[in-house]
C-alpha cells in the first residue's frame, strides 16, 4: 500500500510537473516585502488555494483561523480552501490536477507529503524577501532543516503545541494533597500519584495517566520510532525500555491498576469520569476542559538526568505547493503567518502557541477564552523543549507496536525485554511488507 501509493502519487506528480514546468511564479511583483501593503496597490487579483490533508477543518473554520486575516492583509488575494474528505483526499486532489498553492501540514503527515516532493524549496524565496529564520523556534526549524536534504527548507512552521501536565484541583482538595509544582521529576510525580490513587465513596481515583501514543510521539528523550537512515524500527533499545517503564508504573500502582478497557480512554477519565487527578496531553484538552472543570497546569515533569527538558514541539507547518503558479505571493502569506501579528492572533484564540522566539507573545495565549483566565499559561510552553525526533513514512507501523509493548509491560503480561523485542520484530515485518506493496 505504501509503495503503491507513493508510486501512484509520484507518477501523478511527475505528469503534473511536466504540464506546468513553464510556469514560474505567476508574474508576481518582484522583491515585494512580505506583508507590506504598500506593495499591494497595483497588484492583480489572485486566488490562493489552501489544502489541509488528514484534517477535518471546514471552510468556515479555515476563514476564522487565517483566511479572513489574510484577505485583510492582502486585499488582492482571495483565499480558497479545499476541505479534506471524500473526493478530496491527497491522491484525489493531485490526480484531479487541482491548482494548489499552500498546504497546511501536521507533523504527523509531514513525511508522507514531503517524501512525494510536493513542496517548493523555499531557500531562494527566503533570501529574496530577507526572511529572518532565526526568529523561529529552534527545535522546530532544526527539524525542517534536517528533514530537507541538501539544506532544503520546504516549509515554515506556523504554530505549535507541546505536552503539559494538567490537574484536577477538586481531587487534590478532596484528599488534602498539595498540587503538583514546576520542576518535578517523573519520580516526584510517581510519589504524588500514589497519594491520589485510592478508593473513596465507592469511586476509584487514579493519580496520573497520559495518552501513551502521543507521549511516545513527543517523548523527552527524542527517540524515533524508525531509523531515518536504515528505515528499520528503532524501538528495541535500552532508552525505549526506560521510557516505557517510566510510564508503565503509573498504570499499575498497587490497588489502583488501570482496567484494560480504560487504555486509550485516559482523556475520558480526566474530563468525563473526573476520577483522574492528573493528565498529560496537549493544551487543547485544557482549552476545552477548563470550561466546566476546576483545573490548572504545570510543566511536564522531567527525567532527573535531563532537568527541565520538556516534550518535543508538535507543530503545524505550511508548504508552498510545488506546482503553485503564485509562489511569491504564497511565500509572502507564509511569512505573514509567522509574523507577530498572526502569532498573537493564533495564541489569543487558543489555536496554537507561538512558533517564534518572542516569549512575550505566549502571554496572549487564550486571552479570548474566558475559561483560561487566571490559568498557568506559561506551563504550556516548555522552557527547554526536547529536539524533535527524526520522522519517516513508516513511523505509524512502528509506533503502534511500541504502544502495545508499553501496555503489556504496564499490565504485567510481559516483561519489558520480551515486549519490545516482539514489538520490533513485528514492526520490521510490517515495514518490509509495506516497502514491497
Amino acid at each position: 500500500m505504501y509503495k503503491r501509493k507513493r508510486l501512484l502519487l509520484s507518477a501523478i506528480v511527475t505528469a503534473a510537473l511536466l504540464t506546468v514546468s513553464a510556469c514560474g511564479s505567476g508574474g508576481e511583483t518582484k522583491g515585494a516585502a512580505p506583508g507590506n501593503n504598500q506593495n499591494n496597490v497595483n497588484r492583480e487579483p489572485v486566488e490562493i488555494t489552501f489544502y489541509r490533508p488528514n484534517n477535518a477543518t471546514t471552510e468556515e473554520q479555515f476563514m476564522d483561523l487565517m483566511g479572513t486575516a489574510i484577505k485583510e492583509k492582502f486585499p488582492f488575494v482571495t483565499p480558497k480552501f479545499i476541505p479534506y474528505g471524500n473526493g478530496t483526499k491527497m491522491e484525489e486532489v493531485i490526480s484531479a490536477g487541482v491548482d494548489l498553492d499552500i498546504v497546511l501540514l501536521s507533523i504527523g503527515f509531514y513525511p508522507q507529503f514531503q517524501n512525494l516532493n510536493l513542496s517548493t524549496n523555499l531557500t531562494e524565496l527566503i533570501k529574496k524577501y530577507n526572511y529572518d529564520t532565526s526568529r523561529l523556534e529552534t527545535t522546530t526549524f532544526d527539524f525542517i532543516k534536517q528533514f530537507g536534504s541538501g539544506g532544503k527548507i520546504d516549509s515554515l512552521p506556523i504554530f505549535t503545541t507541546a505536552e503539559v501536565l494538567m490537574y484536577n484541583k477538586d481531587i487534590f482538595d478532596k484528599f488534602a494533597v498539595p498540587y503538583p509544582t514546576e520542576g518535578m521529576t517523573w519520580d516526584d510525580l510517581y510519589e504524588l500519584s500514589k497519594k491520589l490513587s485510592r478508593t473513596d465513596g465507592g469511586v476509584q481515583y487514579y493519580g496520573f495517566l497520559t495518552s501513551i501514543s502521543h507521549m511516545l510521539n513527543t517523548n523527552q528523550l527524542s527517540l524515533p520510532f524508525v531509523d531515518s537512515k536504515t528505515l528499520q524500527p528503532a524501538i528495541n533499545t535500552e532508552k525505549y525500555k526506560k521510557l516505557a517503564e517510566n510510564f508503565a508504573r503509573f498504570y499499575s500502582i498497587p490497588g489502583a491498576e488501570i482496567p484494560t478497557a480504560k487504555y486509550g480512554k485516559e482523556a475520558d477519565m480526566f474530563v468525563k469520569d473526573k476520577n483522574l487527578a492528573m493528565y498529560a496531553y496537549f493544551n487543547s484538552t485544557m482549552v476545552s476542559a477548563a470550561k466546566d472543570m476546576n483545573i490548572d497546569a504545570v510543566p511536564l515533569p522531567s527525567f532527573k538526568e535531563m532537568p527541565g527538558v520538556g516534550s518535543q514541539m508538535y507543530s503545524t507547518f505550511a508548504s508552498v505547493y510545488s506546482n503553485s503558479k503564485h509562489k511569491d505571493v504564497a511565500f509572502e502569506i507564509l511569512a505573514y503567518l509567522t509574523s507577530d501579528e498572526m502569532q498573537v492572533k493564533f495564541a489569543k484564540d487558543g489555536t496554537g502557541m507561538p512558533i517564534v522566539k518572542n516569549t512575550k507573545l505566549l502571554e496572549s495565549f487564550g486571552q479570548d477564552l474566558p475559561q483560561l483566565k487566571g490559568k498557568n499559561i506559561k506551563a504550556f510552553y516548555p522552557t527547554k523543549p526536547a529536539p524533535v525526533s527524526p520522522r519517516t513514512i513508516y513511523d505509524d507501523l512502528s509506533s503502534k507496536y511500541a504502544v502495545t509493548a508499553l501496555r503489556e509491560v504496564a499490565q504485567k503480561v510481559s516483561d519489558v525485554n520480551t515486549a519490545f523485542r516482539k514489538a520490533e520484530e513485528q514492526a520490521a515485518k510490517d515495514i518490509e511488507a509495506a516497502k514491497k506493496k
